[in-house]
């Protein structure tokens, strides 16, 4: 103790931290300080001195510190907040860990300790610009995600509304669009001639793999509905799987007309005890 009402208390597990012993209206209250050795002794007595200060002048600095504006925090510490609060209403793992490596990559380099109120539109360009051209999808997922998080900073009264990471009205005047600079580049489609003769060699096989490709042709769903089909979801004597929204991309229950084709895949496949699985030796 320093005499003057500033002490280091240790509790039973070790953790040690700064307390100050104020008299504010003629009560005693204390006051903690921060923790050791987080907090140093310079910092816990100026800290100290401040309080002492407030309390001769009559201002409670517990209240005081209560009632202090909380501090702006910087771009990485906001966009750690909205991740958390949405990570939970995204889609799968994959897009959680997409966001963070994209914004930790690119972002974080650039505008990551900076408060989010500072960052402007040249910041944002400067993350953009050098990718925009070379690689230009990740770059536009970049821009929504910047955007998101500086939308949800404003929210919080953090920044002003003005978003200078938004797309239309603002980036597009300053950016070419993502279609001029490269054209997408979908996947070649099987012409649907060719169909028939695919899925009579898809017969020919009889791995689990087979089998779900086969069931997904013929029910028109994606992959992880797919091989992460349950036979609970299925009802085989009304021909209906239907798929619980937490596996949909839209979040909503998805019922799908099961075929006399789909229901022979599903006839062929085993059955594991305690095994819920309809594709039991599929990935995960």
């Amino acid at each position: 103790e320093d005499g003057d009402g500033l002490r280091l208390v240790v509790s039973a597990s070790g953790a040690k931290k700064w307390v100050l012993r104020v008299t504010v209206g003629g009560k005693r209250r204390e006051m903690g300080l921060g923790s050791y050795p987080d907090v140093s002794l310079a910092t816990a007595r100026d800290r100290a001195s401040t309080a002492r200060l407030q309390a001769r002048d009559g201002v409670d600095p517990i209240a005081a510190r209560q009632n202090a504006p909380a501090a702006v925090p910087t771009f990485t510490q906001a966009a750690a907040q909205f991740v958390r609060l949405n990570r939970h209403g995204w889609s799968n793992p994959k897009h959680q860990r997409q966001w963070v490596s994209t914004l930790k990559t690119y972002a974080r380099p650039l505008i990551g300790s900076k408060p989010i109120d500072q960052i402007g539109t040249e910041d944002v360009l400067r993350i953009l610009k050098p990718i925009w051209q070379t690689k230009t999808e990740t770059a536009k997922r970049v821009q929504g995600r910047i955007e998101n998080v500086m939308d949800f900073a404003a929210a919080r009264k953090w920044r002003d509304p003005a978003n200078p990471a938004r797309w239309r009205g603002h980036l597009d005047k300053l950016l070419p669009r993502p279609t001029k600079v490269r054209a997408a580049r979908h996947q070649p489609a099987m012409p649907y001639t060719d169909v028939p003769a695919f899925m009579a060699e898809l017969h020919r096989l009889d791995s689990i793999s087979v089998l779900a490709l086969r069931f997904l042709i013929l029910t028109a769903t994606r992959t992880g509905e797919v091989l992460q089909a349950q036979w609970p979801e299925i009802d085989l004597d009304a021909g209906i799987w239907t798929v619980p929204p937490e596996r949909m991309k839209a979040r909503r229950e998805h019922r799908v007309p099961l075929s006399n084709a789909a229901t022979t895949v599903l006839d062929a496949l085993p059955r594991l005890s305690g095994n819920p699985y309809c594709f039991p030796r599929a990935r995960h």
